[in-house]
């Protein structure tokens, strides 16, 4: 996935990348207005201190190309999307830290893309392709959690940044990852070890 920078009018700087269809699998198609961006995607903008981001839908198709004056336009023409954090202090996803869930219960407000259910799929670096998606129910958590899927398999994350549908894929990957840690093999003097010249066993 392409991500770009480029600074706007103001000198601010903003990153850009694409959601693509591929990627969208709407579970519900409750408003209509919407219907348009499962189908053809979407572009996030995200200022790179993380404390603004927007969305255009539909977008060109060479916005990987264009130069940064097109950038500036295409960041005009798109909506904004409210905060759902009162500050940036969680925007990076390291591994060892997954953010908590924003509840947003402003239910008289317009509903965006987060609002609705939607699925997206991406590829773990091994090959294997996951899908996340927001279960309401789970055996580790009492209210929500972020459900990847694949296969027969499935891991929960309990608590999880509400945009997550808006985050490039190898954030999601971070996200796995917090979700089912690799166990690190602890060493210790006592430990066998086995040298080049030991014998078969």
């Amino acid at each position: 996935m392409a991500v770009r920078e480029f600074l706007d009018e103001h000198g601010k700087s903003w990153r850009v990348w694409c959601i693509l269809p591929e990627a969208i699998h709407p579970v519900t198609r409750a408003e209509d207005y919407l219907a348009d961006c499962y189908q053809l995607g979407w572009l996030v903008f995200e200022t790179t201190s993380g404390d603004e981001k927007r969305r255009l839908c539909p977008f060109p198709r060479d916005w990987e190309t264009v130069d940064e004056g097109s950038l500036r336009s295409l960041l005009a023409e798109s909506e904004a999307v409210r905060s759902r954090r009162t500050s940036g202090e969680d925007r990076e996803l390291p591994r060892s830290v997954a953010p908590a869930i924003q509840v947003d219960d402003r239910s008289d407000e317009k509903a965006d893309l987060t609002d609705l259910t939607v699925v997206r799929t991406f590829r773990y670096p091994g090959g294997r392709i996951w899908s996340a998606a927001v279960a309401p129910h789970s055996d580790i958590a009492a209210g929500p959690v972020l459900r990847f899927t694949a296969g027969a398999r499935s891991i929960d994350l309990p608590q999880f940044p509400r945009e997550w549908p808006d985050l490039p894929d190898d954030q999601l990957i971070d996200l796995l990852r917090h979700a089912a840690p690799r166990s690190i093999p602890k060493y210790t003097p006592e430990t066998p070890r086995r040298r080049h010249n030991d014998p078969p066993a």
